[in-house]
């Protein structure tokens, strides 16, 4: 059975812009893919490993080609799992305000904690890098108070963030759908709305 894995990295709920329009692609993927799980990972809620000095120094035994082991190897079975939970999606959905132009601490936590060598990518003999999830599809679902499109897009480091970060590992399909602007009144904002919910069904259509 097929899996899609749906990254929530915003704390509002109900409330939030951003899961409104991920419900509009949820409603619409649900209905023609019957047979599909949807594993919801709610990063507001999930207490993740931290990243300590013991944990960060297993991605340099890595690094070396070398396997994790020890108590080392003990400290890496969370992280293996959350790793594992990842990379063995078919289909990703992340949800996503931007928070000071870039993406929440907790989405940025997960993703240095997944991201890492041997498991996601690898270097190979000749210095390059090789992603390793591939010929899989990641759609991005943002909100954002102000409007990025125009003048301000030179501050948007959310979407270029992620598109590098994801192409990285492999991932080359990845569309984001930006509701925006939220923080300019309420016309305006239910406009940003309804035109991101309408992109977010024909996505959902499209997976």
């Amino acid at each position: 059975m097929k899996r899609l894995l749906h990254i929530i990295a915003t704390p509002r709920g109900e409330e939030s812009n951003t899961l409104q329009v991920s419900n509009s692609f949820l409603t619409t993927f649900k209905s023609s893919h019957t047979d599909w799980i949807i594993d919801e990972l709610d990063l507001s809620k999930e207490e993740l490993p931290s990243l300590s000095m013991k944990s960060v120094s297993g991605k340099y035994v890595l690094l070396k080609g070398e396997d994790l082991h020890g108590s080392l190897k003990e400290t890496w079975v969370e992280i293996i799992q959350h790793i594992e939970r990842f990379k063995t999606a078919d289909l990703f959905l992340i949800s996503t305000p931007m928070w000071n132009f870039n993406i929440p601490y907790m989405l940025k936590h997960y993703l240095d904690l997944i991201i890492q060598p041997r498991y996601l990518f690898r270097y190979k003999k000749d210095g390059t890098v090789e992603g390793l999830i591939k010929d899989k599809k990641m759609t991005v679902i943002s909100s954002r108070g102000g409007d990025y499109e125009g003048e301000m897009k030179s501050i948007d480091f959310l979407e270029p963030y992620l598109k590098h970060l994801f192409q990285f590992i492999g991932l080359e399909s990845v569309e984001f759908i930006n509701a925006q602007p939220t923080g300019m009144g309420k016309d305006r904002w239910i406009e940003a709305l309804k035109q991101a919910q309408e992109k977010a069904v024909k996505a959902a259509k499209d997976a």
